[in-house]
């Protein structure tokens, strides 16, 4: 399925359209001045806060049950109100060692939507990459978090994208996929996670979603494209009754061993960080961790377990981690305990049903595009539908900017009426996502969208 095209006539109307909101949008901030931001009580931090904490007995309800909700209030840098509604909802769902647990889920709607009328529903995975409850999603958004809710700042990034689907009038599920034990890195469980956030959003009565019925679509990048990607090959047969119109990942992580070559780099972090995960939820992978890590490596993964990524990042710069182990890094890999829960992190054993969005920069630094390629590889081979784009001017940082606007004209073209379905594969090797007229439309209008949020106006349709 390719983007939606307009000729040409049209595309310059739209041009010239864009251009006098951009002029409007300019003169309304000047004239209006600075939006005071509403000051907001301080909040405790996710593990100390009861709310993440399922009732008792919760355990014997369906994967999806919405335990406990209630209303929050979204902002940017934590202090400027973003015009939407939204509420967080715990809900059942289902861990690792495919045992009970819960999940917090943030779902949010335009300020102007009418709840009685249905609309799509997408579930956008954060980046977040940290083992810590207190990184959430759920947290980090929160006005009033505070200088704890800027610990994860990057999160911060991804209010372009809600910008960017609010403004299409859809329903968003923004789910702490990691769960309440901050598993990043292990298999399944973050597929797990996200389908059973977007059943708890379908449930939720406020969201006046049309149940199963809801046409759905999914979307990450980096370590949000590897819990998208759990979701995608993990739906088919665990939540087989979801109507999902389309996944796109963006870089996914796809494998967790390549995650090595960025040993010693200015990436170096996503090692500690990925050890960290996998040595916090499985026992035996710390146990055996521990036998060859020194006791500077262990405290290293201590910290890292309890940080959130940009700390991480900006301390854990050119680490070379081989010297935090008593052996070389490729014989700790073949330790058979390391090996196996290694291999077990590794997308691409199952396959989708629903149509993917695959997208990848060429010269990608962390993650490197032969994981992707490889991935494009088995799902096609296996019966998937794939559209993949391989942008030859993005890296890591540039890509979640760059490939927003193709990627939302995709989910849009997934998720209109009626819309077609897509069948085989394709790789489209691009200079840049953003090259392509439609795109840059596109991305001007998700940068003014994002403004006006972050100025607290109201963006999507008025629907009453």
């Amino acid at each position: 399925m390719s983007v939606i095209t307009e000729d040409p006539p049209h595309r310059a109307r739209r041009a010239v359209a864009v251009l006098v909101t951009m002029a409007f949008a300019i003169a309304t901030v000047l004239l209006t001045g600075i939006v005071t931001p509403t000051p907001a009580a301080a909040m405790p931090l996710p593990h100390e806060d009861s709310f993440y904490q399922p009732p008792e007995g919760f355990e014997a309800q369906e994967p999806g049950t919405v335990l406990r909700s209630r209303e929050v209030h979204l902002a940017a840098l934590t202090v400027l109100p973003i015009n939407v509604r939204a509420w967080q909802l715990l809900y059942r769902t289902t861990d690792l060692d495919e045992k009970p647990t819960a999940a917090v889920t943030t779902v949010v709607l335009p300020a102007g939507a009418d709840p009685n009328r249905s609309r799509p529903l997408v579930s956008l995975q954060f980046y977040y990459d940290s083992a810590s409850l207190d990184c959430a999603p759920s947290f980090v958004l929160q006005q009033g978090s505070g200088l704890a809710g800027l610990e994860g700042i990057h999160s911060q990034s991804e209010l372009i994208g809600i910008a960017a689907l609010i403004s299409q009038g859809w329903a968003i599920s923004l789910p702490d996929y990691e769960g309440v034990n901050g598993h990043l890195t292990v298999p399944k469980e973050p597929g797990y996670l996200t389908l059973d956030g977007i059943r708890a959003a379908e449930r939720f009565q406020p969201l006046g979603l049309d149940g199963a019925n809801t046409p759905v679509a999914m979307w990450g990048y980096s370590g949000g494209g590897m819990g998208s990607g759990w979701a995608a090959e993990m739906q088919p047969t665990y939540a087989p009754e979801l109507n999902v119109k389309g996944v796109a990942l963006g870089a996914p992580t796809s494998d967790v061993v390549s995650l090595l070559h960025v040993n010693g780099s200015m990436f170096s972090s996503l090692i500690g960080i990925g050890i960290s995960s996998l040595r916090k939820a499985i026992p035996k992978f710390k146990e055996a961790a521990d036998r060859y890590l020194t006791p500077e490596g262990q405290a290293l993964m201590d910290r890292t377990e309890r940080t959130c990524l940009p700390r991480n990042a900006l301390t854990q710069m050119f680490v070379d981690y081989g010297r935090l182990l008593t052996i070389p890094i490729p014989d700790f890999l073949q330790v058979p305990e390391i090996k196996e829960v290694f291999e077990s992190t590794v997308l691409g054993r199952n396959i989708p049903t629903a149509p993917i969005f695959l997208y990848q920069g060429v010269f990608d630094e962390a993650v490197p595009v032969w994981t992707n390629d490889r991935l494009d590889q088995q799902w096609c081979a296996g019966g998937a539908s794939v559209i993949y784009k391989r942008d030859h001017l993005s890296e890591h940082l540039s890509l979640p900017s760059l490939g927003m606007a193709d990627t939302l004209n995709w989910l849009k073209s997934r998720l209109a009426p009626n819309a077609p379905d897509q069948f085989g594969c394709r790789t489209d090797n691009v200079v840049s996502m953003l090259a392509d007229f439609n795109a840059l439309l596109t991305q001007i209008e998700i940068n003014l969208n994002a403004t006006f949020g972050a100025l607290g106006f109201p963006i999507g349709p008025r629907e009453r």
